[in-house]
């Protein structure tokens, strides 16, 4: 198993600008932050196409993917570690959106947080943006799920589509 997601990661870092060494370093780190093998390869996949997405380098990636392995291990995403990564130039709108729309799916009504919060950053003390949804949205950006799934997930066909155009972007 572990020489199948190394195989994985390999031929991603082929593909892109990203160190297989990194990547596997934090792989690492996520798995002994309890998330399993599978789900901790999809989620650094899905970081490093943040990160190309943000147009934040690998270096940027990596201590982002450092971070939210911490986060992912206390439980749940909070302010100080969404502040590493909108220093890594990667806490955009496009990622506060996917995490939002996740977030619905699993029932957490962020809209009214942010109302009465007054900001995505502010609503983080609420402890809504946990590891489950982390991960999970890190899966999209990584293609990490059928439509199949994603519908049995919750998710509408409107936003299976939508997320299915992410992973390909």
């Amino acid at each position: 198993q572990v020489n199948k997601a190394l195989d994985e990661l390999n031929n991603y870092s082929d593909d892109t600008i990203y160190n297989l060494s990194e990547m596997a370093r934090n792989v690492g780190t996520f798995t002994a932050a309890g998330v399993g093998l599978k789900d901790s390869v999809s989620s650094i996949k899905g970081i490093a196409n943040l990160a190309a997405i943000s147009g934040s380098s690998s270096e940027q990636a990596s201590t982002a993917m450092y971070q939210l392995s911490q986060a992912i291990a206390s439980g749940t995403v909070k302010l100080m570690d969404w502040n590493s990564v909108v220093n890594a130039g990667m806490g955009g709108e496009n990622f506060q959106k996917q995490l939002i729309q996740t977030a619905k799916v699993h029932g957490v009504n962020v809209d009214q947080m942010i109302k009465d919060e007054g900001s995505f950053r502010e609503t983080l003390q609420k402890g809504w943006l946990t590891s489950q949804i982390l991960t999970e949205t890190l899966g999209q950006y990584a293609q990490a799920y059928s439509a199949d799934q994603l519908k049995a997930m919750g998710y509408t066909e409107e936003q299976i589509k939508q997320i299915q155009d992410l992973g390909a972007t």
